[in-house]
């Protein structure tokens, strides 16, 4: 951690933390654990105090860093400007080699191998759909619950595998495309019905789309981890493979983000900025086209923005804007329900402290008396299908794409 004294733009952010508070009230982290130390104040300043080294970072000192969620609600109203995201990415960068948490490291090292290899996360989806199907998660969820509830939680919020993994070699490769499609990992593995969704809906709304076989998984996951070079390695490979003029379709709101950091995480590399200025969302593509209108159903629907949509992305209300000009009738979620606790592989590492997030959150989406709820987030989506699962409720939670999707035929 000292290093990072060395390091000009990180000490300057640290510095510019005025110790104002405006962040504290929106951090979903301190709204669980009530302590300074998991505040975004009280973390930059235990981060400042080892970057100069008057703090010598224990095991404490990283679980204070790791139950963090990453959102950047506090990067997106501090009004002294410091850059939050690259503070907490950097530390966990330069935490990767101390001797604490290293079994929980390493595990985290093998499970993005794992995510980072297209053939892997398509063949773990067809290792679990007929778990999923014959139900033997939750045999094996019964018999662990008495033991260890963090356990039986993990087993609650594993992927739920939705249709076959999405192909990129069946996917549209248009020759003069005006839009690529970001096909993600997890989503291409877990949601691959929301990937084929998303293809119709721009097709429907008039676009051109292709889809490049030589992308990789956008790296997000690597850079909360402390994987920065890993993270290079995946952002490098995807400056390649969509090269050209035509916009980036991410339909991931946590994809979109790390995406559209890549000028900073790959400085030296002249073709970032203007890849980053291609990445658009979903629903920034998507509305009727002459001739092809889009048709939602009529539903009762809520809309949860995900924290990487709001925070600065500054998307929050977009696909709200979408569903109402195409006659939706969208239900307000009342404001503040806070973030939903998925954040990444957070819920995983730290299940009771995601949970507890996400229980309010779903009081109040079952509260609006909604039919359905719109994530475009698949961390959101997949977590809140858990909570709803548990809570055995009728409300169905889908991704934009799927509400949007003019081919899609089932009920949800």
């Amino acid at each position: 951690m000292k290093a990072l004294g060395a390091d000009k733009l990180f000490l300057e952010g640290a510095m510019r933390c005025v110790r104002c508070s405006v962040c504290v009230a929106g951090c979903p982290s301190y709204s669980v654990f009530k302590t300074e130390g998991d505040s975004p104040r009280g973390r930059v300043q235990l981060m400042r105090a080892a970057a100069l080294g008057t703090l010598v970072p224990d095991a404490r000192f990283e679980e204070h860093m790791d139950n963090c969620l990453g959102c950047r609600a506090c990067e997106d109203i501090c009004p002294s400007g410091v850059p939050f995201g690259y503070l907490i990415d950097r530390t966990h960068a330069a935490l990767q080699h101390s001797g604490y948490h290293r079994l929980r490291k390493l595990a985290i090292r093998l499970g993005l191998g794992v995510i980072a290899n297209r053939s892997a996360v398509t063949f773990v989806a067809w290792l679990l759909r007929p778990i999923q199907w014959l139900r033997l998660d939750r045999f094996v969820r019964l018999l662990v619950a008495p033991f260890s509830r963090a356990t039986a939680r993990r087993i609650d919020a594993l992927p739920r595998v939705e249709g076959t993994p999405f192909e990129l070699r069946d996917a549209p490769q248009t020759d003069d495309p005006d839009v690529m499609m970001f096909a993600g990992c997890v989503m291409a593995g877990a949601l691959g019905d929301v990937q084929r969704a998303t293809i119709r809906s721009l097709e429907a709304s008039g676009h051109r789309v292709s889809t490049p076989l030589d992308q990789r998984c956008c790296g997000a996951l690597h850079q909360h981890a402390g994987l920065r070079d890993e993270a290079r390695v995946l952002a490098r490979a995807n400056l390649g493979a969509f090269a050209g003029d035509a916009e980036v379709c991410v339909n991931s709101a946590g994809c979109a983000l790390a995406m559209k950091g890549y000028a900073k995480l790959l400085p030296d590399d002249p073709r970032a900025a203007g890849f980053v200025s291609r990445i658009r969302d979903l629903s920034e593509l998507v509305g009727p086209a002459p001739g092809r209108p889009i048709r939602p159903r009529a539903l009762r629907v809520a809309v949860q923005d995900a924290c990487h949509h709001r925070n600065i992305q500054r998307l929050g209300g977009s696909a709200t804007k979408v569903l109402t000009e195409l006659g939706v009738e969208v239900v307000p979620v009342p404001k503040g329900a806070g973030c939903c606790g998925a954040a990444g592989l957070y819920s995983a590492v730290n299940p009771d402290p995601a949970w507890a997030l996400l229980n309010p959150l779903l009081d109040a989406i079952e509260h609006t008396g909604c039919d359905v709820v719109v994530a475009s987030n698949p961390g959101c989506l997949m977590f809140m299908r858990a909570g709803l699962r548990d809570r055995k409720s009728s409300v169905r939670v889908v991704h934009l794409a799927e509400l949007l999707d003019p081919g899609d035929t089932r009920e949800t």
